[in-house]
């Protein structure tokens, strides 16, 4: 692979007159000139082309021939200098952000590393990605990281245009929601190991919480007298804790609050005061040995908790299929016989979608710690039951809507066109 580095020896001579040689390189400027420096502690040719290729990009170089690997070598790497100009730029620098971009990085060098990253040929990137059986999600997170290493190749020397990459369609299913008698099959003792898995994902119901804002409540969140929780951060799935939401940042943490129903409240207080010692305010509500339920072992028991309550296939057939083992699903995605998708997160649809009924998106916003009121309508997916539910709501909307005698064929009281709000608590199954 052509360099932008050029080396080459220069005879020497010493004081005494013995002749020997020295190593250098030299590139080529932006305007012209020819710039020439010396090969540190090399040799021979080999140490010489060796340190020549660990050299950064020449300032106003330009190596159209670099291969996508060498441009891509330390990209998202701890402590790398790409990873420093991220943070720089305000980008974020998580570990876990971090990680996750590496592995696509290691997928496109893969297929595409020992190309000069000029000579990638869109189609071909495409035709790569109709050929993998994954996600659209996934394949366009597969472009944005190619179009980073794009940007990265200045950096190194290399000018190559950033193709225009089609995007492809988001095929990954939403969850469904929950029937009121579905959640009255679900919540049962008996569907649960335990109390705590109980309450647990009662909550998340009850609140319309995201899991991993569920494992990282603490006792001193609940304010009983107030009938609210405070969500003020979240655990991620290795456990730690942040101080800030979702969508928030230390810097602006985004914190929210929502009313609990008393059905819910009551068996907290019983559960928390059943403790043995007592909880302090800073302990975690749900825990195992001090530390946050796992997120993977929730996963497992909510699945578990469907084929007890009925509403997923059953065991047999699971068995039957090779979808159970050691106690547990294999495949989620085949635990409803209807092809649904129910998972810890539905129960955070279904608070949504059942509040929605009662509230406009913009006063659920901030209720359910959604950026925007687009997010709130896109988890709105309220099923038949809850749509004949609501329809009596609007028969005194219907009755002055054909009062065409009131203030000239309009309705004289248009605020009796929104239905009053009812509660949470019309979520919960029979207490």
């Amino acid at each position: 692979m052509p360099l932008p580095y050029h080396v080459f020896r220069k005879k020497k001579k010493k004081k005494n007159g013995d002749v020997y040689y020295r190593w250098y390189y030299y590139y080529t400027d932006s305007a012209g000139k020819r710039i020439q420096k010396a090969c540190l502690n090399c040799r021979n040719r080999g140490d010489a082309e060796n340190y020549i290729r660990e050299l950064p990009a020449a300032p106003g170089s330009h190596n159209p021939h670099l291969l996508l690997k060498e441009i891509a070598k330390e990209m998202y790497l701890p402590a790398s200098a790409h990873v420093d100009r991220r943070a720089q730029l305000g980008k974020t620098t998580k570990i876990e952000t971090l990680v996750e971009a590496r592995r696509y990085v290691d997928s496109i060098v893969e297929t595409f590393g020992n190309i000069p990253l000029k000579d990638v040929d869109p189609e071909s990137v495409m035709n790569h990605l109709f050929s993998l059986d994954k996600s659209g999600s996934w394949k366009n997170r597969y472009i944005s990281v190619l179009k980073e290493i794009y940007k990265e190749a200045p950096r190194h020397g290399c000018k190559a245009p950033c193709p225009a990459f089609l995007s492809f369609a988001r095929n990954s299913k939403k969850c469904d929601t929950f029937t009121g008698d579905e959640l009255a099959s679900l919540f049962q003792q008996g569907s649960f190991p335990d109390n705590q898995y109980f309450l647990f994902f009662l909550l998340i119901l009850s609140a319309g919480l995201r899991i991993g804002e569920a494992r990282a409540v603490r006792v001193k969140q609940i304010i009983f007298d107030k009938k609210v929780l405070i969500v003020d951060g979240f655990c991620k799935k290795s456990g730690e804790r942040t101080n800030y939401n979702k969508k928030g940042s230390p810097d602006n943490p985004k914190l929210r609050a929502v009313w609990l129903p008393d059905y819910t409240l009551n068996l907290l207080s019983i559960f928390l005061k059943g403790k043995e010692p007592g909880p302090g305010p800073d302990d975690f509500v749900f825990a195992s040995n001090g530390t946050p339920l796992k997120q993977e072992s929730a996963e497992v028991i909510f699945n578990r908790a469907l084929v007890n309550a009925g509403i997923a296939k059953t065991k047999k057939q699971l068995v039957d299929e090779g979808l159970w083992k050691n106690g547990h699903v294999t495949k989620k995605s085949r635990v409803m016989a209807s092809g649904r998708k129910l998972t810890p997160h539905s129960l955070r649809y279904t608070y949504i979608s059942r509040m929605r009924l009662y509230h406009s998106a913009k006063e659920l916003k901030p209720m359910t710690g959604h950026a925007t009121e687009e997010m709130v309508e896109y988890y709105n997916r309220p099923n038949l039951e809850e749509i004949l539910q609501a329809l009596p709501k609007a028969d005194k909307a219907l009755a002055g809507l054909l009062d065409f005698k009131t203030s000239g064929g309009r309705e004289s009281n248009p605020r009796s066109l929104s239905p009053e709000p009812s509660g949470i608590a019309s979520i919960l199954p029979p207490g």
